[in-house]
């Protein structure tokens, strides 16, 4: 197969890792009672979302060696699976309407999100495909998707830590 399983995996780590940075503590001090619902569904949202990139990342990080019968059909479809719920969580965080309280992390999170869903779409183009070239495009967009959460998570934590006073 064309696909680089050492990117593959080296990408699956990067988020793994990047879902691991963040402690999704709920509001409750200075905080609006907004505030803290907005808090807690984005800590159960984010929770959903790690899971399922994980799920995705193991799914699409081991392709088989030959891109044709029925391991790599397989493959492609377990690969799309994943792809689908992923892009189901991401809009489910996508969905939240964010309080008062959180007007920077929820612009990051925001960015972040729609840089996964072009991550992913990119990530199944390529399978699909089986393109080596897409695949790398879609190693480059899943990095700067976790930076980006990255960003996200760090924004998120001040904002709390602020709204607790």
């Amino acid at each position: 197969m064309k696909i680089s399983r050492i990117n593959l995996v080296a990408v699956a780590l990067t988020m793994g890792l990047s879902f691991s940075t963040v402690a999704l503590i709920p509001a409750h001090a200075a905080a609006t009672q907004a505030d803290v619902d907005y808090s807690t569904a984005i800590s159960k949202l984010s929770v959903q979302f790690g899971k399922a990139a994980t799920e995705w990342a193991a799914a699409v990080s081991n392709p088989p060696t030959f891109s044709f019968g029925k391991k790599f059909s397989t493959y492609k479809a377990n690969a799309s699976t994943k792809s689908d719920l992923l892009l189901v969580a991401i809009g489910k965080m996508k969905a939240l309407t964010p309080s008062v309280g959180f007007p920077k992390s929820d612009a990051l999170l925001k960015k972040s999100l729609t840089a996964y869903e072009s991550a992913v779409g990119r990530v199944k183009t390529a399978i699909n495909k089986n393109d080596s070239k897409l695949m790398t495009k879609a190693n480059k967009a899943i990095i700067a998707a976790s930076s980006s959460y990255q960003s996200w998570a760090g924004s998120y934590a001040d904002e709390v830590k602020a709204l607790n006073g």
